[in-house]
């Protein structure tokens, strides 16, 4: 369709529509009629129907009053409708027979007029979509035209047609080109005139208000006339009055000035505020997320830790996890044990250069640093060698590492050791890194503390159901460790072996139970007269074992004669009757005698057997033979 700049355009000047469409259509016509001769046999390509030979003026008339009618509908015409649609067809359809009996001069009709009255209507895009479908069209019938001039041999028909069809399309271009230039200056003078009306009404708007304005002035004039004795009188008053406000004007001036640079520096003050809480805030966004990633970090560390409930694969894991967390020269774990009553430390693992230095190495709780942080439960960080808390001070353990981390490990339940992590640098950990071991050691001690409850649960299952000692599983895992750990820390361990003399007979006389109940009650008188920290076990029917730590064998002598003494004096109820019985016990040691838990064994049995041997009720130590 064509736009609206167009339809104005088009509507605003008539007298081009009629130059363009009409006078176009008259003239055009005229002269294809001139140049074909008025339909002189040379100049068709085809001959006409019989039935129109003989009424070639009454076709020539049709055509003219045909396009006079044309031009006059499409001149008055003031946008597209249907009937400008049938003006087109009727162009089409009407040009190109004209074209094909009487030659390319009614490209006028056949291309030109029609693709005028589209471009009037569609605008330009449709003209030239139209000449460019009706110029094909045009030129396959020129070719065929020219191809049966050429095989009748009229050359000069053809060759004088050519001419005549290249100076019908440039004419054909030449209107098109002259239809497009006026009506862009159509367009321009359309635009001039709406904005030469838009002015003249602005102008007459202005016109309008400038005379209500004189009006008023007039009236506003008389009215000053009428008050010109007064405002004489009052003159003195209004400059005073003037003054005054020109004074008060000053004053708001510099007030605006003030409050304007007062507001300037509270934006400037609000803007610096803002930029510091942004500064904040993405501070704390970002200690937020190392929060996170902490957090993160210690819930793989959690589950790796939790991946076995053997103390020494969690002890291993926990040594493994500490030296990826925090890089450092020595990671050392401090177990809390019982020794003869006393609780002490010792370096359970060391991943450290100086493994000499924590091979034997033990402390007391509140000695050295590990010690301090266990028996106060704190944490603390050794920046140069020391480090003074409320009056004591604190060294790394190992002289050569200047900088260090202590921190406990422990849950509600229980206190197990601490952690112990050095490096050669002064100052060489930050408080962020405390931080983190801090957080790392409650993970590790709830990993702990859960391995320790599966040992001990292991334990218990290993004890015997009858006396509640422990059964010879548990003695056979306890004496290896007591005699690794002996070896370690260079102290004794010992075994006595204990049968009970003529306890078959008991068992034939009295029974079953009353063979249990004394089973029980010399457990019970055992225990009494031995150590706590001694590890009582029943082996099997009638025999006991007794495991001592830090009791060499001549110690553990004078303890094994002690049992059997007080074995033989007790007096047991059974059934209304008095029951006393006897024992053998043979005892050996390490390292004197043996350097193993088999050595260690054979040689209490072998003593056993020379206590036995030699009537029983006696002790015998391992002679050697």
């Amino acid at each position: 369709m064509v736009s609206e700049a167009e339809q104005k355009t088009v509507i605003a000047s008539s007298r081009l529509r009629v130059f363009l469409v009409a006078g176009v259509r008259l003239i055009g016509l005229v002269l294809a009629l001139v140049i074909t001769r008025m339909h002189s046999p040379e100049s068709v390509f085809n001959a006409l129907p019989s039935s129109l030979e003989e009424m070639p003026m009454i076709i020539t008339a049709a055509v003219i009053l045909y396009n006079i009618l044309a031009g006059y509908i499409t001149a008055y015409s003031r946008s597209a409708s249907a009937m400008s649609m049938i003006i087109i067809l009727l162009d089409f359809a009407l040009g190109i027979p004209l074209t094909y009996f009487y030659g390319p001069a009614y490209l006028l009709l056949s291309l030109a007029l029609p693709v005028l009255t589209i471009g009037l209507f569609y605008g330009n895009s449709g003209a030239v979509g139209s000449f460019v479908i009706g110029g094909l069209f045009y030129a396959i019938f020129l070719g065929f035209a020219l191809v049966a001039g050429m095989e009748d041999g009229k050359e000069e028909f053809v060759w004088y047609n050519i001419q005549l069809a290249a100076v019908e399309l440039g004419a054909s271009l030449l209107l098109l080109w002259l239809f497009s230039s006026a009506l862009g200056e159509g367009r321009d003078r359309s635009d001039s005139e709406e904005r030469l009306g838009r002015e003249k009404d602005l102008l007459f708007q202005e016109l309008q208000n400038a005379k209500s304005e004189v009006s008023q002035a007039m009236d506003e004039l008389n009215e000053s006339e009428g008050k010109a004795r007064t405002l004489q009188r009052d003159n003195v008053n209004l400059k005073e009055e003037l003054e005054t406000s020109l004074k008060r004007l000053n004053e708001a001036r510099a007030t605006i000035k003030s409050t304007e640079k007062l507001v300037e520096d509270q934006g400037r003050e609000a803007s610096q505020t803002a930029r510091r809480e942004k500064i904040q805030i993405q501070r704390q966004l970002g200690v937020i997320q190392q929060r996170l990633e902490r957090q993160n970090r210690l819930f793989e560390v959690s589950r790796r830790l939790s991946g076995s409930l053997a103390l020494s694969d969690t002890l291993l894991a926990l040594t493994e996890q500490l030296q990826a967390f925090l890089p450092c020269q020595s990671c050392v774990i401090f177990m809390l044990d019982d020794v003869q009553g006393q609780r002490q430390l010792f370096a359970e693992v060391a991943a450290s250069p100086f493994t000499d230095v924590f091979r034997n190495f033990s402390l007391q709780l509140g000695e050295g640093a590990p010690g301090y942080a266990v028996s106060k439960l704190a944490s603390f960080k050794i920046n140069d060698g020391k480090l003074d808390i409320g009056g004591t001070t604190l060294n790394t353990v190992v002289p050569q590492e200047l900088s260090a981390l202590v921190a406990p490990l422990a849950t509600p339940a229980q206190t197990i050791g601490c952690v112990y992590l050095g490096r050669a640098d002064a100052n060489a950990f930050t408080d962020e890194e405390l931080d983190l071991l801090v957080d790392f050691c409650e993970v590790a001690s709830v990993a702990l503390g859960n391995s320790i409850l599966y040992q001990r649960a292991v334990t218990h299952a290993l004890d015997d159901m009858l006396t509640g000692c422990h059964n010879g599983i548990f003695l056979e895992e306890r004496m290896r460790e007591e005699l690794k750990r002996g070896n370690r820390y260079m102290y004794s361990v010992s075994l006595m072996l204990i049968n009970l003399d003529g306890f078959a007979q008991i068992n034939e006389v009295l029974g079953k139970d009353a063979g249990d109940y004394i089973l029980r009650e010399t457990a019970q008188v055992i225990r009494r007269n031995t150590r706590e920290t001694d590890v009582l076990a029943r082996l099997e029917a009638d025999n006991f074992a007794l495991l001592l730590d830090h009791s060499d064998r001549n110690t553990t002598l004078g303890a094994a004669k002690r049992v059997c003494e007080k074995i033989s004096a007790s007096v047991f109820t059974v059934e209304n009757r008095k029951v006393r019985i006897t024992c053998s016990i043979g005892v050996a040691g390490s390292p004197h005698d043996a350097a193993n838990a088999e050595q260690l064994t054979m040689r209490a049995d072998d003593a056993l057997r020379q206590a036995k041997a030699a009537g029983g009720n006696q002790v015998s130590l391992w002679s050697g033979n």
